[in-house]
């Protein structure tokens, strides 16, 4: 019989970055992806286009699938030769439950592998600025769970060891039973003065942390409507966030950007949001198919010859010397001239030996434009008389990014959305068309910020109203500087 493989991977407290380099390969490879809530909605664009996607949704008193039904799953799809990974939020031994479901496979002689991640206790309350251990004011530390197995769910733990023996504790899933922890670690000889804090969605941009001591912290939280996820940290070495809190005080703390591409020419905006404590999230929302690239073939050879061709996009470049190649046509044939639409393009096209000259309005007014279907429908209205529109590649939505972005809107990952070129407005009125979100969503759940007056011209011509224009990254942290300043005072 055909054995699979099933990988555990730990995904991470939150932050898509801090997914490890093995975990983020073995999601990337994987026939089957069983995933939890908590982990970050947009690691699941890792995957690949055809793999199947199972959530197991466990939430406090709602489950979408028993434990018992994971581990059949598990099971079921590795029976069938299948390379599983059981993406987990956090590490998948720290509360987890990975034991269980490894236990199983091994019972049935089926090969696993359980790839660590970075757990949220250790990450979230780092990213509020107190880390676990100090030399000068914690020497032990206990990863506890918040709730436990008695009928009122309050956590079965021998307090007065718990209380005596280890100088910080850190409680997993614990808000609801916050009082009762509070209450027992007083009780069982803890300080009332002990320090305390909670951390809310840590690692991610809209982190929250409420602190105080043990006497205060309970309600402090229920005063600021703290819910799970969240992390809390007992032990004195919590007076250091004063001094070390470095994650909430930048700029764009609390900003979390969609920008629906992903392009070269976008790196240096993308490095600085995050740069200034943005979460952003870059992705072409499109699969590329070649459906097209048959008829292109038939098409291409004729306008090598005596033709002005505009290729319009990295992509679009590499799919066109691709195309030449498997059609036995030789590089040295073409004798149209060649224009790019950016230097990225231009790049592109020298690297595989073809020379271009980048586009300008002024010295061309007739092109075969060469690109993606959509790429030609945004580009096509600059030429009044274009000879030629050659789609290279169809561009298709897949449910795995819809589902992917209708969940980064609904758990608020994203509360705005930045385009930088028209090109991106486009794409992404059409995925809204393609998708079965709506308009009204978009805009109750998002901001809008355009770069690009064309971009704006166009979502506003589709019902999408913009809130901000700004010529470049520098412009919108000087805005927000002056927010912060403004509430500082």
């Amino acid at each position: 019989m055909n054995r699979g493989m099933v990988y555990f991977v730990g995904a991470g407290p939150g932050d898509i970055d801090l997914i490890t380099v093995k975990g983020k390969k073995a999601l990337q490879q994987a026939d089957v992806v069983i995933f939890d809530r908590l982990i970050n909605p947009f690691l699941l664009t890792e995957v690949r286009a055809d793999a199947k996607l199972i959530y197991c949704g466990k939430q406090p008193c709602k489950h979408t699938l028993r434990q018992e039904d994971i581990q059949t799953e598990i099971l079921i799809h590795a029976r069938k030769g299948k390379t599983v990974v059981r993406l987990k939020g956090g590490d998948p031994a720290v509360f987890g439950r990975v034991g269980e479901e490894a236990e199983l496979l091994a019972e049935h002689q089926i090969q696993y592998e359980i790839i660590p991640g970075i757990t949220a206790g250790i990450a979230a309350t780092m990213y509020s600025g107190v880390p676990i251990t100090h030399r000068k004011h914690s020497n032990s530390f206990a990863v506890v769970t918040g709730h436990g197995s008695q009928k009122d769910g309050t956590p079965n733990i021998n307090w007065g060891n718990l209380a005596k023996g280890v100088e910080t504790i850190i409680f997993y899933m614990g808000v609801k039973h916050l009082k009762t922890i509070t209450t027992e670690l007083i009780s069982h000889g803890k300080s009332r003065e002990t320090q305390a804090l909670v951390v809310q969605w840590g690692t991610y941009s809209k982190q929250k942390t409420v602190t105080g001591s043990l006497a205060t912290i309970a309600n402090k939280v229920q005063q600021e409507n703290i819910t799970n996820p969240a992390i809390i940290l007992v032990g004195n070495v919590a007076k250091l966030r004063d001094k070390l809190v470095w994650f909430d005080q930048r700029i764009l703390s609390g900003k979390s950007f969609f920008i629906p591409s992903q392009s070269i020419a976008n790196e240096q905006i993308v490095l600085e949001l995050k740069k200034h404590g943005a979460d952003v999230y870059e992705h072409q929302l499109f699969s590329e198919s070649c459906e097209y690239k048959l008829g292109a073939s038939e098409q291409l050879k004729p306008v090598l010859r005596n033709h002005q061709l505009l290729i319009l996009s990295p992509q679009s470049a590499k799919q066109f010397v691709q195309t030449i190649g498997e059609n036995g046509m030789d590089l040295r044939s073409i004798e149209s001239t060649i224009y790019s639409v950016d230097d990225t393009v231009r790049m592109t096209l020298r690297q595989n030996g073809i020379q271009s000259t980048v586009f300008n309005k002024k010295n061309l007014s007739a092109a075969v434009l060469i690109g993606s279907d959509l790429e030609i429908e945004n580009f096509k209205h600059h030429f009044n008389e274009a000879t030629i529109q050659l789609a290279l590649t169809k561009s298709t939505v897949t449910q795995k990014d819809i589902e992917a972005f209708a969940r980064l809107i609904e758990e608020q990952h994203v509360n705005t959305l930045l385009f930088t070129k028209r090109i991106e407005a486009l794409k992404f009125l059409t995925f809204l068309t393609n998708s079965g979100l709506t308009k009204t969503e978009i805009k109750a759940a998002t901001e809008i910020i355009c770069t690009d007056q064309e971009a704006k011209h166009l979502l506003e011509q589709n019902g999408m109203r913009v809130n901000l224009l700004i010529d470049d990254v520098r412009s919108l942290l000087e805005l927000n500087e002056s927010v912060v300043l403004a509430k500082e005072s």
